[in-house]
């Protein structure tokens, strides 16, 4: 059940678009939607051309130029008195919030009192970045206790959910996660364990399916030999699928779909929102 919704807000379209996806949640839920802007300190010593995903020490903000904090912090104001705007326009109670430190740390421990945390793929300084996710929500993916959607750029409603199912703890928490969504809307689901062992694969998928069924839950289900990093490719580029959802801490191959060298692969030609369930 989903009561809070933590969304991370700047200024990019990709945090619009986490905020389309909240509000469309938060509608489902009636849940509470709180927007939470992070004075990124390490920009203000550091241009923000250059790369971060190195960078893990916190800056002092006793070290920045008053003016510069004060136009951070105005900026800051902004966002956050736009979101509950919007939120609230729309029948739905709003929470702010307003922190300084490394956003990808902030974000997952902000994130711990939250039933999910929402934010986009890249940031408002994706343009100066040359990694293929942004360096926050890769490290809020890694870091988080709660289960994050990390969305594209532009929103597009979810009814097509692909859950990778591998018999996990992590995949079953992933499977009860969907299940209670798509208890609550018209979303599609289907499961899928990769395995090249056809009877082993179709046990994890009976596991799956018992959890489902009394739930009233339907989804389809499928066993698909080969590698994980090609066949979660061809799935995921189907055009009949809107959403990937997974556990981040998978017993086989799945967990480095997103956090692993196989996920720039897969994700540079896959644009779609992912689900990761810890």
């Amino acid at each position: 059940m989903i009561t809070s919704l933590l969304v991370a807000l700047d200024s990019s379209a990709h945090a619009k678009a986490a905020l389309d996806h909240a509000l469309e949640l938060g509608r489902i839920y009636r849940a509470r939607l709180t927007g939470l802007h992070v004075i990124d300190i390490r920009y203000l010593e550091m241009p923000p051309y250059l790369d971060y995903s190195y960078a893990f020490e916190a800056v002092p903000p006793t070290l920045a130029p008053l003016d510069m904090m004060d136009q951070f912090q105005a900026k800051s104001r902004r966002i956050l008195a736009d979101f509950r705007e919007v939120v609230e326009r729309d029948g739905l109670q709003a929470d702010t919030r307003s922190e300084e430190g490394v956003p990808g740390q902030v974000i997952a421990d902000v994130g711990d009192g939250h039933d999910l945390v929402i934010m986009g793929k890249r940031g408002e300084h994706a343009k100066w970045g040359r990694d293929l996710l942004g360096t926050a929500a890769e490290a809020v993916a890694r870091r988080s206790a709660t289960p994050v959607l990390l969305v594209e750029e532009h929103y597009r409603p979810l009814n097509r959910a692909l859950l990778f199912f591998d018999g996990s703890h992590s995949a079953n928490r992933a499977l009860k996660f969907a299940a209670d969504v798509v208890s609550k809307t018209k979303m599609q689901l289907r499961i899928v364990t990769i395995d090249d062992d056809r009877e082993q694969g179709e046990r994890t998928l009976r596991d799956a399916e018992a959890y489902l069924e009394p739930l009233q839950v339907k989804a389809g289900y499928s066993v698909v030999p080969g590698r994980v990093s090609k066949v979660a490719a061809g799935l995921l580029g189907d055009d009949e699928v809107d959403l990937a959802i997974l556990g981040m801490r998978g017993h086989s191959p799945l967990r480095h779909l997103i956090l692993g060298g196989t996920a720039e692969q897969l994700m540079r030609s896959v644009e779609l929102p992912v689900l990761l369930v810890p």
